[in-house]
Parts: C-alpha cells; structure tokens; sequence
C-alpha cells in the first residue's frame, strides 16, 4: 500500500513524551499492489518461486482475487512474506498485511489459499498457506479526523496463514541475500538502523525517523482508516525503502537482526515508509516468531 507523494506532513504536540507525526494521505490501496499477469521480467528474485519459502518472497490470496473479478481483469494482488510465526496452537505460519493475505477484512478464515508466488489460474503447486486469522480493520465515518475528534484508530494491518503440510520453509532469507535470518523480536527506538526485504525493491536500508506516527484517511475497501503509533522509516542517503508489493515485510534492527516492525504503507516517491510495531502485530494475532 502506497501513498501519494504529495501527502503533507505536520508535528503535532508529544504524546508522553514521544514526537506525533501527522500524515493526512489519500490513495487507492488495491490500484497500487495490483500487477498484471503477463508483464515484463523482473529482477528481483523474491517474486519466483521458490522452495523452501523464505522471508520477503511474493505471495497472493488466490480466491479473494478469483472472488474480488481481479483475475478476470488479467491482474493479480500481491504483496510480501514477512516471517514465519507460530500460532496459539503450535502450526506455523506466513505474515503479512490484512490488506494482502485477506483482502481488506474479505478473507474467508481457514479457506483462503495462499500462492507463492501467485497465478491467475489454480495452480496446486503454487499453493502455500491457508488464510488461518487476521486483525479487522476498522474504517472512520467519511470526513472523520483527529482533530475533529471522530476518528477511529487502528494499530496494525496484519494477518497470518499457516503454512500447508508438505510445504517446506525456513526462518530465513534467499541465500544470496548474505544477511542474517530473524531471531527475536523488540520494541522500534528513533534512530535505529533497519532493514528489510520485499518483492519488489529486494535488500534496502533506512533508519527510524518517528515511532508515534498518525497516518490516514487511506481509503480501504471498508471505508477511510486512520492508523496511530506507527514506525516512520526513512531510506538511507535518500534512497528508496519501499514500493509497491512490499507490504507485509518485516522490518529488523540491523545490529541485533530483531524484528521491530511490519511494513503497510509508504509514499509514492519511496521517501517514507511506515510500519506496525511488532509487539501489536503479535499481541493482536496471539502469535510469537517461529
């Protein structure tokens, strides 16, 4: 999910003692993580497939997007395996965003097929995960603000969907990529050095500018949503940390290689991206990292 880049941006008064951004953003969040079926090669190898699955691989809700007419479309949704977690009943699972793994709250629970990397066609060898949970979202009335007082505040964009039998995976990233896997979890500081991997722009690093910014209204399916206590990244010597088909990445702390952060959206031109902080992700969805 991306934003545009002519979003404003204003300080607001600390909130116990921690800096408040506000980011007042418009922007359709489906367009920007729509791809065609038949498109030009990429690069970036996380969008094959690949087993076993590893972390910042590509994946798509296949029945959503058969149920939504986007396939019909010749197009796809598709977004970024973040880690492997483990359930409250011990299976392991993928995560990423509502918005990618369950469609903006039109999931079907413990139905859903998950591909990797995705198809416009059931394909059994694609197959990959089972929509198993995620975390509503939940939309404001139109014209709703912060400052008006009506606004209604979401902490994450998350979801989770346990990992097929016979499917292999491992808590780490493509081979070639030479950084260390995802060992622990802690809590997102300004000023620490990050990292993450995507579908889309591979390997980038940033730093974390604000860890209690508002971001909204973005228009999901089910209304405009407001978001608060969001992780703001910006990219190191002005480089792009994200782009479209990110979402859903997990953002670690360089030095001790912990997860701080689950990437949902971004501006337009890549100047700032923002991330759930972990600890809500996995209280919200009762999970803890595989």
């Amino acid at each position: 999910m991306i934003l545009p880049a002519s979003a404003s941006v204003e300080v607001t008064p600390s909130i116990a003692d921690i800096p408040v951004s506000f980011l007042e953003s418009f922007a359709d969040p489906h367009r920007l993580v729509q791809v065609p079926l038949a498109g030009p090669a990429s690069f970036v190898p996380e969008q094959g497939r690949f087993r076993p699955l590893a972390c910042g691989l590509q994946i798509q809700n296949f029945d959503q997007d058969l149920r939504s007419g986007i396939i019909q479309q010749g197009k796809i949704i598709i977004g970024t395996l973040g880690c492997f977690v483990q359930l409250a009943d011990g299976g392991a699972a993928i995560l990423s965003n509502n918005h990618v793994v369950a469609g903006e709250n039109a999931g079907q629970r413990n139905k859903d097929r998950i591909f990797q990397p995705g198809s416009g066609t059931d394909d059994p060898d694609q197959l990959a995960a089972i929509l198993t949970d995620f975390v509503d979202i939940v939309p404001s009335p139109v014209g709703a603000t912060p400052q008006t007082g009506d606004a209604i505040f979401n902490d994450v964009d998350a979801g989770v969907a346990k990992v097929v039998d016979g499917v292999a995976f491992g808590q780490r990233y493509l081979p070639f990529r030479s950084v260390p896997a995802p060992n622990s979890v802690a809590s997102a500081k300004v000023g620490d050095r990050v990292f993450k991997i995507g579908r889309t722009t591979g390997l980038t690093r940033g730093s974390i500018t604000a860890v209690g910014t508002v971001v909204g209204p973005i228009p999901y399916d089910p209304g405009p949503c407001w978001f608060h206590q969001q992780i703001e990244i910006l990219g190191d010597h002005g480089t792009l940390f994200s782009d479209h088909g990110d979402s859903g990445s997990a953002i670690l702390e360089r030095e001790t290689n912990k997860v701080v952060g689950l990437l949902f959206a971004g501006a337009t031109n890549g100047s700032i991206t923002f991330a759930n902080h972990i600890a809500d992700v996995f209280s919200q969805l009762k999970i803890k990292l595989a």
